[in-house]
């Protein structure tokens, strides 16, 4: 058995360094990997997060949880490694149903692997009386809504599984408390409330991928492609968009089921996720540079012959 002794230090004791070295030295001695100072690094990675749960630091909601990545972290530059192979390739995984798309692409999707991700459908956003809303009264934001909810009922009588988020991300501003409470403004819209059971995660960034736990939800339910509507086209839905495709995750923006404060920044926002992805000559994996684009309509055709 290795043995370890740490002296002369409080301090190395009071954070767990002795204990820390202790098993990953043993564990090395009974593995004996080919390289010891990665596994030596990779454990005391491992070790550090553990530490962090104990201690309480996590979130509630989190318990059940894998923590959320770190950029820089071997563990996940190793899974980065691995999606980006699983990825790879001008095909995407074949889908029970096949949704046509802008530039004369296609989108398989699959109840199985696909969730519809609707970012931000909130009264603040949406209504002329919200936070937000009441200083864009005549803005294009409304646009969306009759494509958001034919589409949510498209994808929830195919059995796909649904997320929503609700961002407390006003501008410069978190609204942090305003996170479990009964806020009108905050909550999701009437006409887009979500069912019992659908994924409803809250955030601070513009994204929906980088301060929730999202793609830990998705991926327990076995998601590896969206389909992604929702407001504000240019800010959150595109952010969120560009958070998917750096976790290998495809994406397909439906554009009738998304919409701005104003329609240029609308169309813009569409044209800099699929224009990359259309572009002739580019040999780019389906909804991962940076997305495909296409209309409830078609969603709504696709999925007519899917029964949950």
């Amino acid at each position: 058995m290795v043995q370890v002794t740490v002296t002369g230090s409080d301090y190395l004791k009071e954070h767990g360094i002795q204990e820390a070295l202790q098993a990953i030295l043993e564990d090395m001695d009974k593995k004996r990997p080919g390289n010891p100072l990665q596994h030596i690094q990779e454990g005391l990675e491992r070790a550090a997060k553990k530490r962090k749960r104990d201690e309480g630091e996590s979130a509630a909601q989190a318990e059940d949880l894998p923590p959320f990545p770190s950029p820089g972290e071997l563990e996940w530059r190793k899974a980065a490694k691995a999606r980006s192979l699983a990825a790879a390739g001008e095909e995407a995984p074949p889908g029970l149903a096949t949704i046509p798309c802008n530039g004369d692409r296609c989108y398989p999707v699959h109840p199985k692997d696909t969730a519809l991700v609707v970012i931000d459908m909130q009264t603040d956003f949406l209504e002329p009386t919200g936070r937000v809303g009441q200083f864009f009264k005549d803005s294009y934001v409304r646009a969306g809504m009759d494509g958001c909810e034919r589409l949510l009922k498209a994808c929830r009588q195919a059995g796909f599984t649904i997320a929503h988020s609700r961002s407390h991300r006003y501008g410069s501003i978190v609204r942090d408390d305003l996170v479990g409470t009964d806020d009108v403004g905050y909550e999701l819209h009437p006409r887009m409330k979500a069912l019992e059971g659908e994924i409803v995660v809250d955030k601070w960034t513009y994204g929906a991928f980088a301060s929730t736990f999202l793609e830990a939800e998705l991926r327990k339910r076995g998601v590896t492609r969206i389909l992604l509507a929702g407001v504000l086209t240019n800010v959150c839905v595109f952010a969120t968009a560009s958070q998917a495709v750096d976790r290998f995750i495809r994406v397909c923006m439906v554009e009738d089921a998304c919409a701005a404060f104003d329609k240029g920044w609308h169309d813009m926002a569409l044209r800099l996720v699929n224009e990359p992805q259309t572009a002739k000559g580019h040999k780019r994996g389906p909804g991962l540079y940076f997305g495909e684009v296409t209309q409830v309509a078609k969603v709504e055709e696709a999925l007519a012959g899917i029964k949950k």
